[in-house]
């Protein structure tokens, strides 16, 4: 019953959206009987909003009303983005990445812990550190930090970090595909970074060349199920990360990364589906961030070498 009155609610608000030209073009017109009937019918689907409303209890209703609203205005947006390539996105998005709600950020850092464990002592490469949001808090808990990018914005913000919090870190500006390191890592972190990457199998070349026997790697993606969401409605392979623009974002089922990673030497030590469960539900906090109630968010993996 209240999944049809939430629809219910949902059509009568596209009804009004898909009606509200016309009253508007009556007046521009001065055309009293076409502003009379569209009126009439307006009123009409807002006493049944209002219907809905009571049949569900108001604050339920509005609830969903919000929601709606913003799902349809960030299809608009979505439609009316610029594209632009990771890059030219992340260097856009550097300066007010630290202050930016983003949920995703906030779910992986409630578990990001649990997976990267102790780092005293470790030699640690931060694989797509972009503003230093994993490098300097490890640098603080006395890990060796080797930190690369291939964006000179948050490449930047992150030496700020390091320098204000007094830590020394190995800041490096480049590809991450063709990243060759001239020492082995006891750990690699690549947070919310490798579903902008196409092609996996290098990464995974990359990563084995910089590990040893022992080595841990520790990745958070979007989950896949979102990326191919977004893909089933564009027919691309898109994120949308910054206001006004869509960058690439590519499906890597949790299959793939095991596969690869399992034909270089890693096995998969752990593995979580993180979801907007209730406990962290914020939505006056994460703007919209309603559509991932009770869903998974991000994807987060362990692998170890262990040949």
């Amino acid at each position: 019953m209240k999944r049809e009155t939430i629809k219910g609610i949902e059509e009568r608000i596209e009804q009004l959206r898909g009606d509200i030209p016309y009253l508007e073009k009556a007046v521009k017109k001065r055309d009293p009987k076409g502003i009379e009937r569209s009126s009439h019918f307006l009123i009409y689907l807002l006493h049944k909003i209002a219907k809905n409303a009571v049949q569900m209890g108001t604050g339920d209703a509005i609830s969903v009303m919000n929601d709606f609203i913003y799902k349809q205005k960030l299809r608009k947006m979505q439609e009316e983005r610029k594209y632009v390539n990771v890059k030219k996105q992340y260097s856009i998005w550097s300066k007010g990445y630290d202050a930016t709600n983003n949920v995703a950020i906030y779910l992986e850092e409630k578990h990001s812990g649990k997976f990267i464990g102790g780092v005293k002592g470790k030699r640690v490469l931060d694989f797509g550190c972009g503003t230093g949001r994993y490098s300097v808090p490890l640098a603080k808990k006395g890990a060796g930090v080797t930190a690369i990018d291939f964006t000179q914005g948050m490449l930047n913000e992150a030496k700020k970090k390091a320098k204000k919090e007094k830590v020394e870190i190995d800041f490096s500006l480049q590809d991450i595909t063709k990243y060759e390191s001239l020492q082995t890592f006891d750990l690699i972190i690549s947070m919310l970074v490798l579903d902008h990457i196409k092609s996996l199998r290098k990464i995974v070349r990359v990563m084995k060349k910089a590990s040893h026997v022992g080595t841990e790697v520790v990745i958070s993606n979007i989950h896949p199920s979102w990326i191919l969401k977004n893909f089933s409605k564009s027919g691309k392979e898109q994120g949308y990360l910054v206001e006004g623009y869509v960058t690439d974002q590519f499906y890597h089922p949790l299959e793939e990364y095991v596969s690869l990673f399992g034909g270089a030497g890693f096995i998969l030590s752990d593995v979580k589906e993180v979801i907007y469960e209730n406990q962290y539900q914020n939505f006056k906090r994460f703007e919209g961030s309603r559509i991932f109630k009770d869903r998974p968010v991000l994807l987060m993996m362990k692998f170890r070498r262990v040949e």
